[in-house]
């Protein structure tokens, strides 16, 4: 059967890595019923030092403030984050991770390299080293 992927080009490539990704990741977060998104605002979080503010994971994650919102709402509301002010700036709300956010970025830290292995157990090193280059040039 000819491989229909490769000659539509690069993107539905992707668009099936992703895919794939996005899937096993799911498997492992459905445990603690949060989706890829709220894991990706728990990694964020946890990269910047423990805190962020709404502005910052909004730029982080690429999209509009006012979309991550009602996402961060319901993760304060699931403990899964607390909203807390800025001692310098009113203004500015401060995310951090809550207990059961800890909880869970502790536990899909230590699986993230099974998800690594799984996807990219059968590429060389060098193999990865270039994926890894191009991807960020993509981005």
């Amino acid at each position: 059967m000819k491989d229909l992927y490769i000659d539509m080009g690069i993107t539905p490539l992707l668009y099936q890595a992703s895919h794939k990704c996005m899937l096993l990741q799911n498997e492992i977060l459905k445990k603690f019923n949060i989706s890829v998104m709220q894991a990706a605002i728990l990694g964020i979080i946890l990269v910047e030092d423990g805190s962020v503010n709404q502005k910052t994971l909004s730029k982080e994650m690429g999209v509009k403030e006012s979309s991550v919102s009602s996402m961060i709402n319901t993760m304060i509301k699931n403990e899964l984050i607390v909203r807390e002010q800025s001692k310098t700036d009113a203004r500015n709300k401060i995310l951090s991770l809550g207990e059961r956010g800890r909880e869970i970025t502790e536990f899909v830290q230590d699986s993230a390299q099974d998800i690594e292995n799984k996807l990219y157990g059968h590429l060389t090193e060098e193999e990865k080293s270039s994926l890894v280059s191009i991807l960020k040039k993509l981005v």
